[in-house]
């Protein structure tokens, strides 16, 4: 008589038993992976590489200066979205665990039309911040709407011939030919002649956002003095820029000291990746706000090609 656990006296599972087990597994795996997303957090936007995903978590790799909260959201395309808790964090690599599990093999699945019938793309960065534009000698305010590393949209009251070429520069960022592609009102979209570097991107997106956490008063003033030149600026006068290093002990070290904020401004994005904390003082040793030192290289740029 043989034992009823032997293998013949086992009933058989059922294929839809065995379709089910190896999805259960396939979700529970961690699928190693490098696809770019856009990066949503409670401190702004950006861009990061999703390395490794299962249903229940993924974890991510974002620029050591780019700030999380406590939540993050990885968006892979216009209607493709995953959002959790930040586990742990190390340097550049964060952990998020999924508020809901997710279906792997749908987010991993090739992205198919969309009803307006074209392919979900990678959702620009949504920001408000002056640009230069340059046609020839002469120069054309804007604000950039969004951006990515292919392109960017402007919102400006100049009207443009599309395929036209034309010169974008932002302090610290852009300094880079680009094609007029489209122009609906006063937005404007540009497609850069080569990529921007994503590394470069993120650093001065982290800078933007340290500048919109100064107070609301603050940036207000800043920029009703830039248009009107009437508002002091003594702090930021007083010369030379100290660009000061702080690691996570509190301690500091001077980096360098500069006579222009542009290249107060580059410093810091070429030495924020080194430090836990970077911050730029004045010859007095009063630590001024980004914002300012964003709006004074505008200032100094625009001079120097007015003149």
């Amino acid at each position: 008589m043989k034992n009823a656990t032997e293998p013949d006296m086992m009933d058989d599972p059922q294929p839809n038993q065995i379709a089910e087990e190896v999805d259960r597994r396939r979700q529970d795996r961690h699928i190693a992976m490098l696809r770019l997303a856009k990066i949503k957090a409670e401190s702004g936007e950006g861009w990061g590489f999703i390395k490794n995903l299962s249903a229940t978590g993924m974890m991510i790799e974002v620029n050591p200066v780019f700030e999380l909260g406590d939540s993050v959201s990885a968006i892979l395309t216009e209607d493709q979205e995953l959002s959790g808790a930040v586990r742990w964090r190390k340097n550049t690599l964060v952990g998020v665990e999924f508020f809901e599990p997710i279906n792997v093999a749908k987010v991993l699945a090739k992205p198919t039309e969309t009803k307006k019938g074209r392919v979900p793309r990678l959702p620009r960065v949504e920001m408000k911040h002056p640009i230069n534009l340059y046609q020839g000698a002469r120069i054309i305010s804007a604000d950039i709407c969004d951006i990515s590393p292919a392109g960017v949209c402007v919102r400006t009251d100049h009207t443009f011939e599309v395929g036209k070429k034309v010169r974008l520069s932002v302090p610290d960022l852009l300094d880079i030919d680009g094609t007029i592609r489209w122009q609906l009102g006063v937005r404007v979209g540009i497609a850069f002649s080569e990529r921007l570097r994503l590394d470069d991107l993120m650093v001065w997106l982290s800078t933007f956002y340290q500048t919109a956490k100064i107070d609301e008063s603050e940036l207000q003033a800043l920029n009703k003095g830039a248009e009107s030149g009437n508002v002091p600026r003594q702090a930021e006068d007083a010369l030379p820029f100290k660009i000061i290093g702080h690691d996570d002990l509190g301690k500091e070290v001077l980096i360098d000291t500069m006579d222009s904020a542009a290249e107060a401004l580059n410093q810091f994005k070429a030495t924020s990746k080194f430090f836990y904390k970077v911050s730029i003082r004045n010859a007095d040793d009063v630590e001024l706000s980004i914002g300012a030192i964003v709006l004074r290289a505008f200032d100094e740029e625009r001079a120097a090609a007015q003149s």
